[in-house]
């Protein structure tokens, strides 16, 4: 168990884009830290009424630059499959830490897709998001 712990933290490490997660990965498995691992890395983040929440963190059950490219990716394929391919996918963020990074991190996974990405100009506070 321990052991798996720590290869699936290794891959995750491996793969995550943002230099402050993976320093603090790292550390955790260097510490050798299975409690805080295990907590980590016992599912995902799942996406809810109000989007994807965590606490800001390394790992799948973190919200963190990993788990937002993974969950654009997700939505960028699920519109394909919807006929959306090259449609507009508009971004929006608000002044949380790290929202503007996500929505940047998501806009290139929609581009990457052969999707069209508008990311709002500015933060704003969610409800001015919602349409009509």
């Amino acid at each position: 168990m321990q052991h798996d712990l720590i290869a699936q933290a290794r891959t995750w490490l491996a793969e995550d884009p943002d230099p402050e997660t993976r320093d603090e990965l790292a550390a955790l498995i260097d510490a050798g830290d299975t409690d805080e691992l295990a907590a980590r890395f016992a599912g995902t983040l799942q996406f809810g009424t109000a989007g994807l929440r965590g606490e800001l963190g390394a790992g799948p059950m973190r919200m963190n630059r990993s788990v937002v490219i993974r969950a654009a990716a997700g939505l960028a394929a699920y519109l394909k499959a919807q006929g959306q391919e090259g449609g507009l996918v508009v971004i929006g963020y608000d002044a949380r830490y790290k929202s503007a990074d996500f929505a940047r991190d998501t806009a290139a996974v929609m581009t990457g897709a052969g999707l069209r990405a508008a990311v709002l100009p500015r933060p704003l506070p969610t409800p001015s998001w919602r349409t009509p």
